[in-house]
């Protein structure tokens, strides 16, 4: 008998469904297709509600997803290849980086490069959130057996597409907010939530024609902007394009991503909003496609279906109901309790294994300076043997034991200092914040070449097209809710002689 899958999107605006036959030669055939406006059912609860009035879509397997706003995400390396010391080290080496306990996160992750060291893409979660969307869906599904990221499993299976380059991006613009994620090489390299979405464009039309929202969305999905609604949406849209410009670079120059994307997917309701893929493919110089996972073939789909699919609104559905269940298929935050537990578990008991070696050393030796007989000094250097092989699994990095007790207590007072090492509580602003801001506030035409941060000191070199630009910049910077005072250092002519190059100093608000 074949088996019953339903992908669940459940978004800002509205729940999609898609329920998917499996069959057991690999067949996928889509059995029913729902899509339930939130606000006109009156709530997310309600809107499952409805959808589940319909005993077609009851007791099947749930796959669905979380939003990336909802969560947080690392980027790690660690000295290892095999996924088995990864999983048992990965608790241990993120808790440093975090500001909340690790018994109240589920971690998930990808390794992006697979070396020495391996660079690990992570991703965390708040466990009541995991729990929450699994008591929402408890009343109407078999189980949910997967809860991923929102757009991975699109991404994730395109990936198996022939021809995929080796770095795309995929952008999903819903409603509020926007998914990127930066793939390639068959695995995600990165994923980035951004604060734009269609109802960005709806409201700067609003705006910029005093109307409501309702008639700025009809002027929206006519395609035909007056002057000022145009000026207003291209303002929001490019604003939204050049952070996602700023994020390539970044993640270029941290070797994140191995090249520039030679390809942007676009998907999502909020992806058609006026210009935006011509501004993509403007400032990225790339081709852009729209998804449209039943037109690329491996669904079938009964013709009384085809005139309610959309497929920039429910590939993402379709996608999740089609995800293999299976590790290694990207995120599922409802598998990663019980791992989380034992490998943080197990990095527990190595460290009282090792507490217990110290003990064990410093006993014996105090021990050896009365031990005469040549039977009790041989047994001492069996021990001895023992220890260094103790050691050795607690700290297999040394290469050279001296002194285990002094090498040992120099451990943990390094784990405890990287422990201690989690920024300063007291400062107005992480240094997420203060790069978002500085983001913001930067005009597209000012190339920023360096940037230094020195506990609240800020250091920022670039270049400008002229000497009141830099003056310009600095009053922009002066009116942040983030910065002191600010300073211009040297400015000189470019040899070029097409600009000049500036040193802004700023100090931070305590």
């Amino acid at each position: 008998m074949a088996e019953k899958i339903i992908g669940i999107d459940i978004g800002a605006g509205s729940v999609k469904a898609v329920i998917l036959s499996r069959g057991f030669r690999g067949g996928h055939r889509i059995l029913g297709v729902r899509r339930i406006e939130i606000h006109e059912a009156g709530g997310v609860p309600e809107a499952l509600a409805q959808l589940f009035a319909d005993q077609a879509f009851r007791g099947a397997v749930c796959v669905t997803t979380l939003s990336p706003g909802l969560l947080s995400f690392r980027n790690v390396r660690l000295p290892f290849r095999d996924d088995k010391r990864i999983g048992q080290t990965l608790a241990f080496a993120l808790e440093p980086l975090i500001q909340q306990p690790l018994d109240g996160v589920f971690i998930d992750y990808a390794v992006t490069r697979r070396a020495e060291p391996s660079e690990i893409f992570a991703a965390l979660v708040d466990r009541a959130l995991v729990g929450e969307r699994t008591a929402l869906l408890a009343p109407y599904v078999r189980d949910t057996a997967v809860i991923d990221i929102d757009a991975v499993p699109l991404v994730s299976l395109l990936l198996q597409r022939p021809g995929f380059p080796v770095c795309a991006l995929l952008l999903d613009i819903g409603v509020r907010n926007a998914t990127a994620i930066f793939a390639g090489k068959g695995r995600i390299f990165h994923i980035r939530h951004f604060r734009f979405g269609g109802d960005t464009a709806t409201g700067a039309i609003a705006e910029a024609l005093r109307t409501d929202s309702t008639a700025a969305e009809a002027i929206k999905q006519s395609g035909e902007l007056p002057e000022a609604a145009g000026a207003a949406v291209r303002e929001v849209r490019d604003r939204f394009l050049f952070e996602l410009k700023n994020t390539q670079v970044f993640l270029l120059d941290q070797g994140s991503i191995p090249e520039a994307p030679s390809r942007i997917i676009l998907t999502g309701g909020g992806a058609r909003t006026p210009g935006i893929a011509e501004g993509l493919s403007r400032i990225f110089s790339v081709s852009v496609e729209r998804t449209d996972l039943i037109a690329s073939g491996g669904f079938e789909i009964a013709a009384a279906l085809r005139p309610s699919w959309d497929p920039a609104i429910l590939d993402q559905a379709l996608a999740l109901a089609a995800r293999p269940m299976g590790k290694g298929s990207g995120f599922n935050f409802r598998q990663r309790e019980s791992e989380a537990r034992a490998g943080y578990g197990e990095l527990r008991g190595r460290l009282k294994k090792g507490a217990a070696a110290v003990l064990i050393i410093m006993i014996l030796a105090g021990i050896e300076l009365g031990l005469d007989d040549y039977g009790a000094r041989l047994r001492l250097a069996q021990l001895k043997r023992e220890i260094t092989a103790e050691f050795r699994k607690i700290d297999p990095e040394t290469t050279r034991i001296v002194d285990p007790v002094v090498q040992l207590r120099g451990k943990i007072a390094e784990a405890k200092k990287l422990a201690a090492g989690m920024g300063d509580a007291t400062a107005a602003a992480t240094a997420l914040d203060l790069l978002k801001e500085i983001s913001a506030l930067v005009p597209p035409e000012l190339l920023v070449t360096s940037l230094t941060l020195d506990g609240d000191a800020v250091g920022l070199k670039g270049e400008a097209r002229n000497f009141d630009a830099v003056d310009t910049v600095k009053k922009m910077f002066a009116n942040s809710k983030y910065i002191k005072t600010v300073t211009i250092g040297s400015t000189n002519l470019m040899k070029q002689g097409t600009g000049v190059e500036f040193d802004l100093k700023m100090i931070l608000k305590k």
